[in-house]
Protein backbone atom coordinates (compact mmCIF):
# COMPACT_ATOMS: atom_id res chain seq x y z
CA UNK A 1 0.00 0.00 0.00
CA UNK A 2 1.31 3.33 -1.08
CA UNK A 3 0.94 6.41 0.53
CA UNK A 4 1.60 10.18 -0.92
CA UNK A 5 2.29 13.54 0.62
CA UNK A 6 3.63 13.02 3.98
CA UNK A 7 5.40 15.18 6.18
CA UNK A 8 7.06 13.87 8.88
CA UNK A 9 8.27 16.93 11.46
CA UNK A 10 11.03 15.18 13.67
CA UNK A 11 14.12 16.42 16.09
CA UNK A 12 17.14 15.90 13.64
CA UNK A 13 18.42 12.56 15.38
CA UNK A 14 15.09 10.93 14.52
CA UNK A 15 14.49 12.47 11.36
CA UNK A 16 18.20 11.39 10.62
CA UNK A 17 17.59 7.67 11.18
CA UNK A 18 14.59 7.36 8.28
CA UNK A 19 16.17 5.23 5.46
CA UNK A 20 15.46 6.89 2.48
CA UNK A 21 16.13 4.05 0.03
CA UNK A 22 13.18 2.08 2.05
CA UNK A 23 11.08 5.41 2.16
CA UNK A 24 11.37 6.14 -1.73
CA UNK A 25 9.14 3.68 -3.50
CA UNK A 26 7.01 3.09 -0.41
CA UNK A 27 6.16 6.89 0.19
CA UNK A 28 6.68 8.74 -2.76
CA UNK A 29 5.47 11.72 -1.33
CA UNK A 30 7.38 11.87 1.16
CA UNK A 31 8.90 15.15 3.01
CA UNK A 32 10.92 14.57 6.25
CA UNK A 33 11.63 18.04 8.09
CA UNK A 34 14.22 17.78 10.84
CA UNK A 35 12.67 20.34 13.48
CA UNK A 36 12.90 20.47 17.27
CA UNK A 37 10.06 19.42 18.92
CA UNK A 38 9.11 22.56 20.75
CA UNK A 39 10.22 24.92 17.21
CA UNK A 40 6.71 26.15 15.54
CA UNK A 41 5.94 23.49 12.27
CA UNK A 42 6.53 25.60 9.11
CA UNK A 43 2.68 26.00 7.77
CA UNK A 44 3.77 26.17 4.10
CA UNK A 45 5.27 22.70 4.11
CA UNK A 46 1.98 21.73 6.22
CA UNK A 47 -0.71 23.01 4.67
CA UNK A 48 0.28 21.12 1.16
CA UNK A 49 0.37 17.82 3.12
CA UNK A 50 -2.21 15.29 3.29
CA UNK A 51 -0.78 13.99 6.49
CA UNK A 52 1.75 15.10 9.26
CA UNK A 53 3.54 12.75 11.42
CA UNK A 54 4.99 15.31 14.30
CA UNK A 55 7.06 14.67 17.13
CA UNK A 56 5.71 15.33 20.34
CA UNK A 57 7.07 15.28 23.98
CA UNK A 58 3.78 15.34 25.97
CA UNK A 59 5.72 16.37 28.99
CA UNK A 60 6.41 19.66 27.40
CA UNK A 61 4.18 22.31 27.36
CA UNK A 62 6.10 24.13 24.12
CA UNK A 63 5.91 21.24 22.94
CA UNK A 64 2.19 20.59 23.62
CA UNK A 65 1.29 23.85 22.11
CA UNK A 66 2.59 23.31 18.73
CA UNK A 67 0.14 20.56 18.60
CA UNK A 68 -2.43 23.16 19.60
CA UNK A 69 -1.73 25.42 17.22
CA UNK A 70 -1.12 23.44 14.43
CA UNK A 71 -4.62 22.28 14.85
CA UNK A 72 -6.29 25.17 15.21
CA UNK A 73 -4.57 26.34 11.55
CA UNK A 74 -5.25 23.77 9.88
CA UNK A 75 -8.06 21.69 12.01
CA UNK A 76 -8.76 19.02 8.91
CA UNK A 77 -4.79 18.11 8.14
CA UNK A 78 -4.72 14.33 9.55
CA UNK A 79 -1.82 14.61 12.68
CA UNK A 80 0.11 11.33 13.75
CA UNK A 81 1.93 11.91 16.88
CA UNK A 82 5.77 10.17 17.25
CA UNK A 83 6.79 9.66 20.74
CA UNK A 84 9.03 7.09 22.78
CA UNK A 85 6.41 5.81 24.80
CA UNK A 86 2.83 5.86 24.96
CA UNK A 87 0.59 4.42 27.57
CA UNK A 88 -3.45 3.94 27.24
CA UNK A 89 -3.76 7.58 28.98
CA UNK A 90 -0.96 9.50 27.06
CA UNK A 91 -2.79 8.23 23.81
CA UNK A 92 -6.22 9.00 25.58
CA UNK A 93 -5.17 12.52 25.73
CA UNK A 94 -3.47 13.21 22.39
CA UNK A 95 -6.81 12.33 20.84
CA UNK A 96 -8.25 14.89 22.98
CA UNK A 97 -6.08 17.29 21.51
CA UNK A 98 -6.99 16.03 17.87
CA UNK A 99 -4.08 13.57 16.93
CA UNK A 100 -5.46 10.77 14.72
CA UNK A 101 -3.30 7.53 15.88
CA UNK A 102 0.32 7.42 17.40
CA UNK A 103 4.07 6.12 16.07
CA UNK A 104 6.42 5.00 18.39
CA UNK A 105 10.07 6.48 18.19
CA UNK A 106 12.61 6.02 16.91
CA UNK A 107 10.58 5.37 13.90
CA UNK A 108 9.79 2.00 12.64
CA UNK A 109 9.28 2.65 8.85
CA UNK A 110 6.70 -1.08 8.62
CA UNK A 111 4.93 0.85 11.51
CA UNK A 112 4.88 4.39 9.78
CA UNK A 113 3.89 3.38 6.55
CA UNK A 114 0.77 1.17 7.67
CA UNK A 115 -0.29 3.92 10.14
CA UNK A 116 -0.55 6.62 7.51
CA UNK A 117 -2.06 4.47 5.42
CA UNK A 118 -4.44 3.85 7.62
CA UNK A 119 -5.18 7.21 9.15
CA UNK A 120 -5.67 8.68 5.30
CA UNK A 121 -7.92 6.06 4.67
CA UNK A 122 -10.32 7.41 7.66
CA UNK A 123 -10.29 10.67 6.51
CA UNK A 124 -10.77 9.74 3.06
CA UNK A 125 -14.24 7.52 4.49
CA UNK A 126 -14.92 10.69 6.58
CA UNK A 127 -15.41 13.24 3.96
CA UNK A 128 -17.27 10.80 1.75
CA UNK A 129 -20.03 10.40 5.30
CA UNK A 130 -18.45 6.44 5.30
CA UNK A 131 -17.88 6.64 9.20
CA UNK A 132 -20.48 6.92 11.46
CA UNK A 133 -20.11 4.82 14.61
CA UNK A 134 -23.13 3.14 16.86
CA UNK A 135 -23.17 4.35 20.47
CA UNK A 136 -21.40 1.75 22.30
CA UNK A 137 -21.98 1.73 26.21
CA UNK A 138 -19.41 -0.65 28.26
CA UNK A 139 -20.91 -2.60 31.67
CA UNK A 140 -18.46 -3.47 33.99
CA UNK A 141 -18.97 -5.11 37.52
CA UNK A 142 -17.79 -3.70 40.66
CA UNK A 143 -17.38 -7.61 42.14
CA UNK A 144 -18.55 -10.86 40.39
CA UNK A 145 -21.90 -12.11 41.14
CA UNK A 146 -23.23 -8.40 40.90
CA UNK A 147 -25.52 -9.08 38.34
CA UNK A 148 -23.68 -7.02 35.32
CA UNK A 149 -24.59 -9.58 32.51
CA UNK A 150 -28.09 -9.31 33.52
CA UNK A 151 -27.94 -5.81 33.25
CA UNK A 152 -26.34 -5.89 29.88
CA UNK A 153 -28.31 -8.34 28.26
CA UNK A 154 -31.36 -6.88 29.35
CA UNK A 155 -30.12 -3.46 28.52
CA UNK A 156 -29.55 -4.60 24.99
CA UNK A 157 -32.79 -5.80 24.37
CA UNK A 158 -34.42 -2.58 25.92
CA UNK A 159 -32.46 -0.51 23.23
CA UNK A 160 -33.09 -3.12 20.67
CA UNK A 161 -37.35 -2.61 21.57
CA UNK A 162 -36.60 1.35 20.68
CA UNK A 163 -34.44 0.74 17.60
CA UNK A 164 -37.03 1.64 14.58
CA UNK A 165 -33.82 1.49 12.40
CA UNK A 166 -33.44 -2.23 11.11
CA UNK A 167 -29.78 -2.20 12.07
CA UNK A 168 -30.41 -3.79 15.28
CA UNK A 169 -28.61 -3.81 18.61
CA UNK A 170 -25.31 -5.71 19.09
CA UNK A 171 -24.10 -7.19 22.24
CA UNK A 172 -20.25 -8.44 22.76
CA UNK A 173 -19.43 -11.05 25.35
CA UNK A 174 -16.12 -9.43 26.24
CA UNK A 175 -15.78 -11.86 29.07
CA UNK A 176 -13.74 -14.57 26.84
CA UNK A 177 -13.44 -17.36 29.48
CA UNK A 178 -16.59 -17.47 31.60
CA UNK A 179 -19.46 -15.24 29.09
CA UNK A 180 -22.32 -16.15 29.34
CA UNK A 181 -24.68 -13.69 27.32
CA UNK A 182 -25.56 -16.27 24.68
CA UNK A 183 -26.64 -18.53 27.57
CA UNK A 184 -28.99 -15.92 29.16
CA UNK A 185 -30.95 -14.85 25.62
CA UNK A 186 -30.51 -18.61 24.38
CA UNK A 187 -29.17 -16.80 21.36
CA UNK A 188 -29.28 -19.19 18.14
CA UNK A 189 -26.25 -19.79 16.36
CA UNK A 190 -22.85 -21.25 16.55
CA UNK A 191 -19.87 -18.42 15.83
CA UNK A 192 -18.46 -16.72 18.48
CA UNK A 193 -15.93 -13.60 19.09
CA UNK A 194 -12.86 -15.52 18.52
CA UNK A 195 -13.85 -16.27 15.09
CA UNK A 196 -13.54 -12.46 13.84
CA UNK A 197 -10.49 -12.14 15.95
CA UNK A 198 -8.75 -14.64 13.68
CA UNK A 199 -10.26 -13.33 10.50
CA UNK A 200 -7.48 -10.45 10.30
CA UNK A 201 -7.38 -8.92 6.98
CA UNK A 202 -11.00 -10.94 6.16
CA UNK A 203 -13.13 -8.78 8.90
CA UNK A 204 -15.75 -7.56 6.47
CA UNK A 205 -19.60 -6.79 7.14
CA UNK A 206 -20.44 -10.20 5.68
CA UNK A 207 -18.42 -12.02 8.27
CA UNK A 208 -19.82 -10.05 11.33
CA UNK A 209 -23.32 -10.90 10.37
CA UNK A 210 -22.33 -14.44 9.82
CA UNK A 211 -20.43 -14.60 13.35
CA UNK A 212 -23.61 -13.06 14.92
CA UNK A 213 -26.06 -15.26 16.70
CA UNK A 214 -29.83 -14.16 16.74
CA UNK A 215 -31.70 -13.22 20.18
CA UNK A 216 -35.11 -11.46 20.93
CA UNK A 217 -35.80 -8.26 20.62
CA UNK A 218 -33.54 -7.19 17.63
CA UNK A 219 -30.46 -7.85 19.45
CA UNK A 220 -27.68 -9.48 17.96
CA UNK A 221 -24.85 -11.86 19.75
CA UNK A 222 -20.93 -11.73 19.74
CA UNK A 223 -20.91 -14.40 21.44
CA UNK A 224 -17.87 -15.93 23.72
CA UNK A 225 -15.46 -18.30 22.71
CA UNK A 226 -16.37 -21.31 24.12
CA UNK A 227 -13.31 -23.12 24.86
CA UNK A 228 -11.50 -21.11 27.61
CA UNK A 229 -9.52 -18.12 25.91
CA UNK A 230 -5.98 -16.84 27.83
CA UNK A 231 -6.71 -13.07 28.11
CA UNK A 232 -3.03 -12.40 27.21
CA UNK A 233 -3.48 -14.07 23.37
CA UNK A 234 -5.65 -10.67 22.77
CA UNK A 235 -4.12 -8.24 20.20
CA UNK A 236 -5.57 -4.87 21.54
CA UNK A 237 -5.27 -3.51 18.01
CA UNK A 238 -7.32 -6.15 16.37
CA UNK A 239 -9.99 -6.27 19.19
CA UNK A 240 -10.56 -2.40 18.63
CA UNK A 241 -10.44 -2.90 14.89
CA UNK A 242 -13.27 -5.34 15.66
CA UNK A 243 -15.42 -3.10 18.13
CA UNK A 244 -14.77 -0.32 15.33
CA UNK A 245 -16.52 -3.20 12.14
CA UNK A 246 -19.30 -4.18 14.71
CA UNK A 247 -19.96 -0.36 15.31
CA UNK A 248 -20.34 0.64 11.69
CA UNK A 249 -23.32 -2.11 11.21
CA UNK A 250 -25.93 -1.77 14.25
CA UNK A 251 -27.37 1.25 16.16
CA UNK A 252 -26.26 0.51 19.85
CA UNK A 253 -23.15 -1.52 20.72
CA UNK A 254 -23.10 -2.86 24.65
CA UNK A 255 -20.14 -4.18 26.20
CA UNK A 256 -20.21 -6.84 28.72
CA UNK A 257 -16.98 -7.03 30.27
CA UNK A 258 -14.67 -9.38 32.57
CA UNK A 259 -13.70 -8.87 35.56
CA UNK A 260 -9.97 -9.00 34.96
CA UNK A 261 -8.33 -6.23 33.26
CA UNK A 262 -6.21 -6.31 30.81
CA UNK A 263 -4.38 -3.37 28.07
CA UNK A 264 -7.02 -4.72 25.59
CA UNK A 265 -10.08 -4.28 27.23
CA UNK A 266 -8.98 -1.19 29.37
CA UNK A 267 -8.69 -0.12 25.51
CA UNK A 268 -12.08 -1.12 24.60
CA UNK A 269 -13.40 0.67 27.67
CA UNK A 270 -11.61 4.02 26.43
CA UNK A 271 -13.63 3.58 23.30
CA UNK A 272 -17.11 3.25 25.13
CA UNK A 273 -19.67 6.22 24.41
CA UNK A 274 -20.71 5.85 28.51
CA UNK A 275 -19.14 3.18 31.10
CA UNK A 276 -21.93 2.00 33.34
CA UNK A 277 -20.46 0.73 36.48
CA UNK A 278 -22.91 -1.95 38.38
CA UNK A 279 -22.57 -1.92 42.29
CA UNK A 280 -24.61 -3.47 44.97
CA UNK A 281 -25.38 -1.28 48.44
CA UNK A 282 -23.06 -3.19 50.22
CA UNK A 283 -19.22 -2.38 51.46
CA UNK A 284 -17.46 -5.02 49.45
CA UNK A 285 -18.90 -3.84 46.14
CA UNK A 286 -18.59 -0.57 46.75
CA UNK A 287 -14.67 -1.03 48.22
CA UNK A 288 -13.64 -2.92 44.92
CA UNK A 289 -15.73 -0.29 42.81
CA UNK A 290 -13.61 2.05 44.17
CA UNK A 291 -10.43 0.18 43.08
CA UNK A 292 -11.39 0.12 39.47
CA UNK A 293 -12.40 3.68 39.18
CA UNK A 294 -9.31 4.32 40.43
CA UNK A 295 -7.07 1.37 37.83
CA UNK A 296 -10.11 3.71 34.97
CA UNK A 297 -8.66 7.40 36.12
CA UNK A 298 -5.41 5.90 35.25
CA UNK A 299 -6.19 5.63 31.92
CA UNK A 300 -7.86 8.90 31.67
CA UNK A 301 -11.40 7.33 32.11
CA UNK A 302 -13.11 10.21 34.67
CA UNK A 303 -15.21 11.78 36.16
CA UNK A 304 -18.89 11.44 34.46
CA UNK A 305 -17.17 9.26 31.42
CA UNK A 306 -18.24 6.82 34.55
CA UNK A 307 -22.13 6.40 35.68
CA UNK A 308 -22.77 3.86 38.13
CA UNK A 309 -26.26 1.37 38.11
CA UNK A 310 -27.58 0.34 41.64
CA UNK A 311 -28.78 -3.73 41.20
CA UNK A 312 -30.99 -5.53 43.63
CA UNK A 313 -31.85 -2.09 45.21
CA UNK A 314 -34.47 -2.67 47.72
CA UNK A 315 -36.65 -0.03 49.35
CA UNK A 316 -36.13 -1.17 52.88
CA UNK A 317 -36.91 1.61 55.88
CA UNK A 318 -34.20 0.81 57.95
CA UNK A 319 -30.84 -0.27 55.90
CA UNK A 320 -27.09 1.12 56.61
CA UNK A 321 -25.99 2.21 52.70
CA UNK A 322 -28.17 3.80 50.89
CA UNK A 323 -28.37 5.13 46.94
CA UNK A 324 -26.77 8.68 47.84
CA UNK A 325 -23.97 6.73 49.79
CA UNK A 326 -22.88 5.04 46.33
CA UNK A 327 -22.69 8.57 45.02
CA UNK A 328 -20.79 10.28 47.69
CA UNK A 329 -18.67 7.20 48.71
CA UNK A 330 -17.33 6.76 44.35
CA UNK A 331 -18.01 10.32 43.57
CA UNK A 332 -20.13 9.26 40.18
CA UNK A 333 -23.41 9.75 39.54
CA UNK A 334 -26.35 7.49 39.61
CA UNK A 335 -27.61 6.71 36.38
CA UNK A 336 -30.25 4.38 37.41
CA UNK A 337 -31.26 1.55 40.03
CA UNK A 338 -32.69 -1.48 39.06
CA UNK A 339 -35.23 -3.47 41.98
CA UNK A 340 -34.31 -6.70 43.37
CA UNK A 341 -36.35 -9.01 41.74
CA UNK A 342 -34.14 -12.31 42.22
CA UNK A 343 -36.51 -15.32 41.68
CA UNK A 344 -38.20 -14.12 38.31
CA UNK A 345 -34.44 -13.26 37.07
CA UNK A 346 -32.80 -16.51 37.72
CA UNK A 347 -36.32 -18.53 36.68
CA UNK A 348 -35.43 -16.18 33.04
CA UNK A 349 -31.79 -17.14 32.91
CA UNK A 350 -32.20 -20.58 33.93
CA UNK A 351 -34.49 -21.07 30.38
CA UNK A 352 -32.14 -18.93 28.40
CA UNK A 353 -35.38 -16.01 28.74
CA UNK A 354 -35.50 -11.99 29.21
CA UNK A 355 -37.47 -11.28 32.32
CA UNK A 356 -40.16 -9.72 30.34
CA UNK A 357 -40.43 -12.56 28.19
CA UNK A 358 -41.73 -14.09 31.65
CA UNK A 359 -43.46 -11.17 33.44
CA UNK A 360 -43.87 -8.07 31.66
CA UNK A 361 -45.05 -6.78 34.74
CA UNK A 362 -41.06 -7.05 36.43
CA UNK A 363 -39.67 -4.47 38.80
CA UNK A 364 -36.46 -5.42 36.82
CA UNK A 365 -37.14 -4.66 33.43
CA UNK A 366 -39.36 -1.17 34.09
CA UNK A 367 -35.95 -0.07 35.77
CA UNK A 368 -33.71 -1.50 32.98
CA UNK A 369 -36.00 -0.07 30.27
CA UNK A 370 -35.52 3.54 32.39
CA UNK A 371 -31.87 3.45 31.92
CA UNK A 372 -31.92 2.36 28.21
CA UNK A 373 -34.03 5.56 27.85
CA UNK A 374 -31.67 8.19 29.37
CA UNK A 375 -28.88 6.64 27.72
CA UNK A 376 -30.87 6.91 24.09
CA UNK A 377 -31.79 10.33 24.77
CA UNK A 378 -28.44 11.44 25.74
CA UNK A 379 -26.66 9.72 22.75
CA UNK A 380 -28.18 9.50 19.34
CA UNK A 381 -27.61 6.60 17.01
CA UNK A 382 -25.94 6.88 13.64
CA UNK A 383 -23.61 9.81 14.49
CA UNK A 384 -19.74 9.77 15.68
CA UNK A 385 -20.46 8.57 19.59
Amino acid sequence: MTCANVLIVASPAHAGAIDWNESSDALPGLVVLPCENTAAVPLDAASVASLIVLEIDPHNRRSMDRLGELKRKLPNLPVVAALPDASVALVRMLVREGVDDVVSLPFKFEELLETAADVMAQHKSRRHGAVRLAPMFAVVRSIGGCGATSIATHLAAALGERDTSGRGVAIIDLDLQFGAVADYTAATGRGSIADLMAADERLDEELVRSVARTGADNVHVFAAPDAIMPLESVDTDRMLRLIEVIRHQYSYVVLDLPANWTNWSLSALTAASQVLMVVELSVGSLRQARRRLDLFSSVGIEGDDVQLVVNRSERRMFRTIDVGDATETLGRPVLGSVSLDEPTVSTAQDQGLLVHQISRKSRFQVDVRAIAETLAARFAPGGLA
